[in-house]
């Protein structure tokens, strides 16, 4: 009776879930279709010249080597809980998880594919899912640390007073997340607010549980997270750059704006991309990409914003070749990382339980 129930529960909850997805897909696409239809007059200037077909090729490359870095950066968080972890298998499972966090709406996300590869290695459930969250909140404090950064180098230089503002912004981020950062790894949270230390079931316990089990799991490594961190920046520089070279493709008479003036506005732009809508944030990213490269001086923020997510997509066909060679083993990962998502769901995570199975990538 309790199984049929739980069975029922989780049945309900997917089609709940399947409901979600479709009003999300709908809103991104009606977000997108709104910023086609303003930028309109821009679009037709764009086409009324042949586009240099090199700078797309160079993005793609540029890109691609940005996804790279970041599967190197995820390797080496697994190798701290997993030394028999190989660089073979991060690749497949990056290209893997790419697939699903960019091109297939309302799938699994791509961080559990890799997850229930991990149990199947034998690895805890909890550290499991820790390398997916140190490793998603690594990528974040990269994109903020990039801004701050760059807007250190160009504070002296700026007049705009909005420009500055932006730069403001991207200091108070990156403390911020460092200071969340700090509070995690010390275990602050849970010490100030016992409550909250991830006793018992449900998502507010799975959360607290696999923040407790990341900070015991990193802290004795802070120099791979380091690491990882240095790894973040650079992928995002490498972002940065090929969101510079579909700007000079879309608007190659009129972009003003300097490749410094990119490092300001690319990495915020790119951070609305952690909203949950489909395919990226799809029509989100480009709205707000252009609010900010107004602050700038671009001529076309959200233009330049779908020509670097044509970056994205044709780098999610090289991912998705490898998806298709690997399909037999993609289905049995998928079943179990929706498992393994429901136990987080719902703050169960059981390591007594292992996945069956053997890695086979």
């Amino acid at each position: 009776m309790t199984e049929d129930h739980s069975g029922g529960a989780r049945a309900k909850r997917h089609g709940l879930g399947s409901a979600v997805n479709l009003v999300l897909v709908a809103l991104a696409f009606a977000l997108l279709g709104l910023v086609l239809w303003q930028n309109r007059d821009k679009i037709r200037a764009v086409f009324a010249h042949p586009l240099d077909l090199r700078l797309l090729g160079l993005g793609v490359l540029i890109f691609q080597g940005s996804l790279l870095i970041t599967y190197v950066r995820w390797y080496l968080l697994v190798r701290v809980i997993e030394p028999r972890f190989t660089l073979r298998s991060t690749m497949l499972l990056g290209f893997i998880g790419y697939v699903f966090n960019l091109v297939i709406p309302g799938a699994v996300g791509g961080d559990f594919i890799k997850a229930a590869y991990l149990v199947r290695m034998h690895i805890k459930k909890t550290q499991a899912i820790a390398s997916m969250v140190i490793d998603r909140i690594l990528g974040l404090l990269g994109l903020f640390v990039l801004a701050a950064l760059a807007g250190a180098v160009a504070w002296s230089g700026v007049e705009s007073s909005e420009v500055r503002k932006l730069i403001v912004a991207a200091w108070i981020a990156t403390g911020l997340a460092i200071f969340v950062l700090v509070l995690i790894f010390t275990q602050a949270l849970t010490r100030l607010f016992p409550g909250l230390g991830g006793s018992g079931h449900g998502r507010l316990a799975g959360i607290m549980t696999e923040l407790k089990e990341m900070s015991t799991t990193y802290r004795r490594r802070l120099d791979v997270v380091f690491l990882g961190l240095v790894l973040s920046v650079l992928g995002h520089a490498l972002n940065v750059t090929a969101f510079y070279l579909m700007s000079k493709m879309l608007f190659p008479t009129t972009l003003t704006t300097t490749l410094a003036q990119h490092f300001l506005m690319v990495p915020l732009t790119l951070f609305t991309m952690v909203v949950p809508l489909p395919f990226g944030a799809l029509g989100l990213s480009e709205g707000v990409g252009d609010q900010i490269g107004k602050l700038v001086g671009h001529p076309g923020g959200a233009l330049a914003m779908l020509g670097f997510r044509v970056l994205m997509y044709a780098c999610g066909l090289i991912s998705a070749c490898v998806y298709l060679a690997n399909l037999r083993e993609v289905r049995s990962l998928t079943s179990e990382a929706h498992h393994l998502e429901e136990d987080l769901e719902e703050g169960s995570l059981d390591d007594a339980e292992a996945i069956p199975g053997s890695p086979a990538l």
